[in-house]
């Protein structure tokens, strides 16, 4: 599986600087540079990418204001702000950026970037290269990432520890996941996959493949059509969550439904 990468940025040094650091994930593949928004545009039309590496500020259109173009568009990259200003980070989520990097930016931050960009493209474990690759081979080998006692969540561009008994259950929707407690929504970093493996498994249950519920947090189960079920959960909404059909006979053991 290749990603194949397009950066837009009007400065070339922070170009060349991307492109360096990208060299070390032998799956993504650059295929495209533009210095503003219009050149991009005229590439996205021709070739269809993975993920464009995006700059906010740039003369003319903005990186923000050229997603908004984007979107409806199918097949829609993915999209990672790559930018020196911080004050643009809820915008960018909020138009499901994938990540949201900030100059000079981080090896392990760029591995974590490239991780969720191979997930979203279907592969999980998506070949290797840079960190990201070295740790998939360390999993591989059975060492796996130690569970979690706190989900650290966004909101307001401020970092939130979440307790665990506190998430009534988390969902992924576009390039983001979202966490929900009692009564508000936060932003995570983590991926899906991520949480389900991190996560406790005696309380968390990945009941569908955008799903993943703590069970002392239903309220109600009911038989659904087609052999699913719904879960009414225990926040101030009660939401619905579903379990595909696929989920039901681990859902029946952990709720001890005979």
């Amino acid at each position: 599986m290749v990603l194949k990468a397009l950066i837009v940025d009007d400065e070339y040094p922070a170009r060349m600087e991307l492109r360096f650091q990208l060299s070390s994930f032998p799956d993504v593949e650059i295929i495209g540079e533009a210095t503003n928004a219009r050149e991009a545009l005229r590439l996205i039309d021709a070739l269809d990418y993975d993920v464009v590496f995006l700059d906010v500020q740039m003369p003319g259109t903005t990186g923000l204001e050229l997603v908004k173009q984007l979107k409806g568009r199918d097949p829609m990259p993915a999209v990672v702000f790559v930018t020196a200003y911080e004050n643009y980070a809820v915008p960018a989520f909020e138009l499901r950026a994938v990540d949201y990097l900030l100059k000079p930016i981080e090896a392990e931050r760029l591995a974590e970037t490239i991780q969720r960009l191979r997930e979203l493209k279907g592969g999980g474990n998506g070949g290797s290269g840079g960190t990201g690759g070295k740790e998939k081979q360390e999993e591989s080998k059975g060492e796996k990432k130690p569970g979690l006692t706190f989900l650290l969540t966004e909101k307001d561009e401020k970092q939130i520890p979440l307790p665990l008994n506190e998430i009534v259950y988390v969902f992924s929707e576009g390039y983001n996941v979202y966490v929900q407690t009692h009564n508000e929504r936060l932003l995570t970093r983590y991926t899906l996959q991520e949480l389900t493996e991190r996560l406790p498994s005696d309380q968390f249950f990945r009941c569908h493949r955008s799903y993943l519920v703590n069970i002392y947090q239903v309220k109600e189960i009911s038989p659904y059509f087609n052999g699913a079920y719904i879960l009414k959960m225990k926040d101030k909404e009660q939401s619905e969550v579903i379990v595909s059909r696929s989920n039901v006979k681990r859902m029946k053991e952990l709720f001890s439904m005979g």
